[in-house]
């Protein structure tokens, strides 16, 4: 994409989503370090505190498509609002009750709350900024920036104010959420004249999810779920297995903290490199290569005898997962029209999410069988194998996106 091809958007739109997508997005990392302190004090056993944690992604899976569907009618950001506004006050009432169960049902809550935000910002950079591989890379390394001072924050706060010291920071930076799309400029987010919203509205209905599911047909955007896919499974190599091999290898909690900042800085700047990058290569094409590259640097963990040689491996993770997500939301967004952005950003949360939670378990069975340094192995390969094939199958299909982005 050439600059002339760059859409020009006002910078107050840009630097509300831009602030939506790193407030909404960070929560996750915030309540990683919240809940886990939090749920110690009930009477639970290990598996109720299991359901607890995992509980915030179950509505995300199971409503995601729907959600991306009232996007696409009722108008992205009156759902932005409308759910930001709702995960202002659910943070506060977790240290009313000590019923396990109305903490799951808070959980499921904010967890979607959280995720309509973060689908709301992928859904405007489609449809306000046609799918821009410079703004999704701008939107990527803000992200970084929440991620890296949230959860400081939020443990500060444990630290200082206790449980409700904790819950008002999460309840503020949902404030602070609620204000990025309160300011995103309703004649810029919506693409026509949108019906007012009804109760019945939040009932999912048979006819949205076979418009979704629809989507599939178009052969380059089942290209992308497909990597899609791929590339969530690779990350959580990491996230279930990383640092359990470190810390079995004699690293130091703080060694393994720092090759994750590594991680995450690396991400950060190189997603700003995107733009400059689609104009040289072909956005499918690029998109696959870094999935690859990052897949490979986490899989020859074991290989890594050093903490300077796992710390060049995390840069190089960090810097091609970074670049993956704006292409993979800039692929995406140019794939379908702007009344589909918000069904195209559900169907691809959905199938993010049925990865993250099926990936941890494949490898703990694979861990189990051949060992936890072999694991990284055969994973890694495994993935590489399914990648190759995907990029097999839709070489002509990538092919016909040239560095326009388009077909």
């Amino acid at each position: 994409m050439s600059d002339t091809d760059t859409p020009h958007v006002g910078r107050r739109l840009e630097f509300a989503v831009y602030g939506a997508a790193t407030f909404s997005n960070s929560l996750g990392y915030m309540i990683m370090v919240v809940l886990p302190l939090w749920v110690l004090t009930l009477d639970a056993g290990p598996l109720l505190i299991g359901i607890i944690l995992g509980a915030r992604h179950f509505l995300v899976l199971i409503y995601s498509i729907h959600g991306g569907v009232m996007m696409d009618r009722l108008d992205v950001r009156r759902m932005m609002v409308s759910f930001g506004a709702l995960g202002v006050l659910l943070p506060l009432l977790f240290p009313l009750t000590s019923s396990v169960w109305v903490v799951i049902a808070l959980q499921m809550a904010a967890g979607y709350c959280s995720a309509v935000g973060w689908m709301g910002a992928q859904a405007i950079i489609g449809q306000a900024m046609k799918g821009s591989a410079v703004h999704t890379g701008r939107m990527s390394a803000t992200l970084r920036i929440g991620s890296l001072i949230g959860p400081p924050i939020a443990g500060a706060a444990w630290d200082l104010g206790g449980p409700w010291g904790a819950f008002a920071s999460l309840s503020f930076w949902g404030l602070c959420l609620l204000l990025c799309c309160l300011a995103l400029p309703a004649h810029e987010t919506a693409t026509s004249a949108r019906p007012q919203p009804r109760l019945r509205d939040l009932i999912p209905r048979l006819e949205g999810y076979v418009a979704t599911f629809r989507l599939l047909t178009i052969p380059l955007v089942a290209l992308v779920m497909l990597v899609s896919v791929v590339r969530i499974a690779g990350f959580g190599m990491q996230s279930s297995f990383y640092a359990v091999y470190l810390e079995g290898q004699g690293y130091t909690g703080t060694m393994i903290g720092s090759l994750l900042a590594i991680y995450s800085l690396f991400g950060g700047g190189l997603s700003l490199m995107t733009g400059r990058l689609t104009r040289l290569f072909r956005p499918m094409w690029l998109m696959i290569a870094v999935i690859a590259g990052s897949i490979a640097a986490i899989a020859v963990t074991p290989a890594l005898g050093s903490f300077a040689l796992l710390a060049i491996a995390a840069a190089i993770n960090g810097g091609c997962y970074g670049l993956s997500q704006p292409l993979m939301i800039s692929n995406m967004s140019r794939v379908v029209g702007p009344d589909d952005q918000g069904k195209a950003i559900g169907l691809r949360t959905t199938a993010n999410r049925l990865a993250a939670t099926f990936m941890p378990v494949v490898m703990g069975a694979v861990v189990e069988a051949t060992g936890l340094g072999a694991s990284f192995y055969i994973t890694g390969a495994a993935l590489l194998f399914m990648l190759l094939a995907v990029a097999l199958w839709g070489r002509k299909i990538a092919d016909s996106l040239g560095t326009t982005g388009r077909p």
